[in-house]
């Protein structure tokens, strides 16, 4: 395995969120409350509850690399930098093992616990493979358990981790294609990750970026927007998989946000060049996406 990475290039400057705002306010509205713990009853992207999760899954990890003090602030852990990331499981191929045409990349969504990424990743991966996807795909996990607002800072602050990697891996393997997915909030570390490359001038690096059920504004990806410049000079396309009545969206990331989740509507401003919605209201449920009965096909599709 690889050494830890720890070259600091720098982060990106992230403007206020509504979340700070929240918290400077003391939201105290009704379901607030339950998205301070990641034992709440909806659980936006859960994992799957597998019984035996395959740890041997490869995977790149910064788990355990945030943490929070005791008034609530999140912080890198001791021994890790705002650009470091581990490797987990067997190796990436390109690393450690002889690289393939492309790599997928997919990252999970809040309150996955370590078996939980685990388990979303991989059963991502394996949908992939079912639905005719011949190129390796690994996993980006994260520390995604913790309440909502620690969790979206946490998200946001794993772009630089994520974009260390990429540039990283491109260095070591030119050649090969690389794409990245994510579900719900696993969408502001893919989102954050595009921001960072361009902050870094790593345009182009990027073949595609796929959110599914985004947790993330509507107008976050268009150009008035946070991360639409981004994507038009980072990546060649970005895709949007969305549905009307997504539950978990609705009320989760509506209560919490006061807004609408790209997940749950259409680009909400001005798209980039390279940027297009996918309705999949055929989807059974937000945890459903990267599942057989999801819509892996029509991803899979797009490249």
């Amino acid at each position: 395995m690889p050494p830890r990475h720890t070259r600091d290039y720098g982060t990106t400057d992230r403007p206020v969120s509504r979340r700070t705002v929240l918290r400077g306010l003391g939201v105290s509205a009704v379901g607030i409350g339950t998205l301070g713990a990641a034992t709440s009853s909806v659980q936006a992207g859960k994992g799957d509850s597998c019984e035996d999760p395959p740890m041997d899954f490869p995977r790149v990890s910064t788990r355990g690399h945030f943490d929070t003090n005791w008034y609530g602030s999140v912080y890198v852990t001791d021994g890790n930098t705002d650009t470091n990331y581990d490797l987990a499981g067997d190796p990436i191929p390109g690393l450690g093992q002889p690289a393939a045409g492309e790599l997928l990349i997919h990252a999970h969504g809040w309150n996955n616990d370590h078996e939980g990424g685990v388990c979303s990743t991989s059963t991502a991966a394996n949908t992939f493979d079912l639905e005719g996807y011949d190129h390796p795909v690994v996993g980006y996990t994260w520390d995604a358990d913790y309440g909502w607002y620690n969790a979206t800072e946490i998200a946001e602050r794993n772009g630089a981790k994520f974009a260390s990697f990429l540039v990283d891996y491109r260095a070591q393997n030119p050649d090969v294609t690389l794409r990245l997915c994510s579900h719900s909030l696993g969408a502001r570390v893919a989102l954050s990750a595009v921001a960072t490359l361009s902050s870094w001038g790593y345009n182009g690096l990027l073949e595609s970026v796929t959110l599914l059920g985004g947790a993330a504004a509507d107008d976050a990806p268009s150009l008035e927007g946070s991360y639409g410049s981004a994507i038009a000079s980072a990546t060649g396309r970005l895709d949007n998989f969305w549905m009307n009545d997504d539950a978990v969206l609705d009320w989760a990331y509506g209560t919490a946000e006061m807004g609408t989740a790209i997940g749950a509507t259409t680009i909400d401003g001005t798209p980039p060049w390279n940027y297009t919605d996918h309705n999949v209201d055929y989807v059974p449920d937000h945890f459903t996406h990267y599942k057989p009965d999801g819509c892996i096909h029509e991803v899979v599709a797009t490249f």
